[in-house]
């Protein structure tokens, strides 16, 4: 007799009580710029035929990459190697904490800049400034090979202190900066590397609120230097530069918050400005990348911020109508130039420096040549000419739309004064008189190993 079959218990579902199946709505996110999309019209790029006196500069900046923070993201990849000793305080309130940085103080990390791509007048030791110049007044001649030097020897010489924070770090930015003015950001990269490294090391093994003070120390000129040098030479730099300054203005908008909290407002409006200063180099960074579209569309997201001066509002709209011309949209960077002369024209100019007026005065003049009006820019120019004589910023322009008007003379002979006459003599300048020598004589070398000497004797 078999025994009773037992039977087969196959798989079941048992309905949940509820089949009411509600979905989540999105929620609105906001970036660390702060960004609103905005419909801007079509546009359609220029090519420019000649460099203008006023290129858009999109500014150096760290580089924050597999980081766990934005306050770690300070620059490269933590390594792991051996910290160098330093002290903290146990308080925050103190706001200080000392690092020892003899690790930066090796001749060896250092190399004297190379000068076999200077031209030999340049070389001649009856044009060089003496051994014992000192590093301001170096600067203040605009000798960036000897400053770069001279930052080097006061760096290595054993005169300064490895936990003097402060005054190594200046050095480096000094030496830093001057190196990329001369042509030479590749070697300025390679020395900036271990400083690069120290400070994510160091960064990443502080708590908060030890973390805030300890970046506090470094200046931010050096922060958005060190990550323009360190992402260079990379395949995809213009992207890990963004990135890069993507981290940075989320910390910007963190300690602002922060600052509006402690109601602090000087650290609330310096997060601010800083905030939007990060805005303008993202453009800066999609328009050297080509990205021009995603460029305009991120510029029409740039609000000034309420926090800021009115001179710090000039300025950034200075700086945004500038890419906006370089993408070609002109129709936005007329409009943006007017909000700024109809903000500031009913208002007292005292606060205003008088360079930014001329700058603003300047671009509407190419904004004019920029669509085509020659004779309008022409004009403008000089009778902003007539009112600040002898400024450079000023010739240069009028020069250069002169040669738009096809009075090439007249903008050969305003380029040759400036040249000989100008304190200041300025790559743009030689460039474009180089191309003005070009299209008017053959012996176009002959002239351009004179403009040489004519440097040379201006100093």
């Amino acid at each position: 007799m078999s025994a009773p079959q037992r039977p087969e218990q196959g798989h079941s579902r048992h309905p949940s009580s509820d089949t009411r199946r509600v979905a989540m709505p999105r929620r609105s996110t906001r970036g660390p710029l702060d960004m609103d999309s905005a419909a801007v019209p079509t546009y359609q790029p220029p090519t420019p035929a000649i460099q203008t006196a006023l290129p858009p500069s999109p500014a150096p900046s760290p580089m924050p990459i597999r980081t766990a923070s934005p306050a770690s993201s300070l620059l490269s990849p933590v390594q792991q190697n051996r910290l160098p000793t330093r002290t903290r305080s146990k308080s925050p309130a103190s706001r200080t904490i000392q690092l020892d940085l003899s690790l930066l103080l090796r001749p060896s990390l250092y190399a004297p800049v190379p000068t076999t791509q200077i031209a030999t007048p340049f070389l001649d030791t009856s044009h060089q400034p003496a051994p014992d110049t000192d590093l301001e007044t170096l600067l203040s001649h605009r000798r960036f090979i000897h400053a770069a030097d001279k930052a080097t020897d006061i760096l290595t010489s054993g005169s300064i202190s490895p936990s003097n924070t402060q005054q190594i770090l200046q050095l480096l930015y000094t030496r830093f900066a001057c190196l990329v003015l001369c042509n030479q950001s590749t070697l300025a990269a390679k020395e900036a590397k271990p400083l690069s490294d120290l400070l994510a090391r160091e960064s990443s093994t502080y708590t908060r609120p030890h973390r805030e003070i300890f970046l506090e120390q470094i200046p931010w000129p050096l922060r958005l230097l060190l990550l323009k040098l360190q992402v260079l030479g990379t395949a995809d730099a213009h992207r890990r530069a963004i990135m890069g300054l993507y981290a940075l203005s989320s910390e910007c908008r963190t300690l602002a918050q922060k600052a509006r909290v402690e109601k602090d407002e000087e650290a609330f409006k310096m997060w601010k400005t800083r905030l939007s200063d990060l805005g303008i180099r993202v453009a800066g960074e999609l328009v050297e990348m080509g990205e021009l579209e995603t460029a305009r569309r991120h510029l029409a997201t740039l609000e000034p911020e309420p926090a800021i001066t009115e001179a710090e509002m000039l300025e950034m709209c200075i700086r945004k109508t500038l890419l906006l011309l370089k993408i070609g949209d002109t129709q936005a960077a007329e409009e943006c130039l007017a909000t700024t002369t109809a903000s500031t024209s009913s208002e007292s100019h005292t606060d205003l420096d008088e360079n930014l007026l001329i700058q603003r005065q300047v671009l509407s003049a190419l904004t004019a040549l920029s669509t085509s009006n020659y004779t309008s820019a022409v004009t403008q120019l000089q009778s902003l000419n007539s009112t600040y004589p002898s400024n450079p910023l000023i010739l240069h322009n009028l020069a250069i739309a002169n040669i738009y008007s096809n009075n090439v003379s007249t903008a050969s002979s305003i380029l040759e004064s400036l040249v000989s006459e100008s304190e200041i003599v300025f790559p743009t300048l030689l460039f474009n008189l180089s191309t003005v020598f070009e299209l008017r004589t053959e012996r176009a070398r002959e002239r351009k190993l004179g403009l040489v000497d004519t440097v040379v004797e201006v100093g």
